[in-house]
């Protein structure tokens, strides 16, 4: 009477066994890289440069210029208050990064 209690008992313990050693381990999941801020900014920066200050003027009057970072602020603050809502603080400051590093005093 032991041994048909036993059998079913390691049958069903061998299947556990046989099923937990064939089942496929998943490999940790990692998280994409962060995307380089540097060039992301530079490229987004310039890309709003050409956006909102192409509207007014050529973009060569602007990039002939060579400035610290203090004037271009100081140019693009003016230059928002021109036009009502054209350029966001947000937008002003990605510019004004891009500006500095592209076409600041050097």
């Amino acid at each position: 009477m032991r041994i048909r209690c036993g059998i079913p008992f390691v049958l069903v313990l061998l299947f556990v066994v046989l099923a937990v050693g064939c089942s496929k381990s998943e490999a940790p999941k990692t998280a994409p890289p962060p995307p380089a801020p540097a060039a992301s900014s530079a490229a987004e920066g310039k890309a709003l440069f050409e956006q909102k200050c192409g509207v007014c003027h050529g973009i060569d009057r602007a990039t002939a210029r060579h400035e610290s970072k203090e004037k271009w602020a100081e140019i693009v603050k003016s230059m928002q208050g021109k036009k009502a809502d054209w350029i966001s603080d947000a937008d002003a400051s990605k510019i004004v990064e891009y500006l500095a590093s592209e076409h600041g005093k050097k």
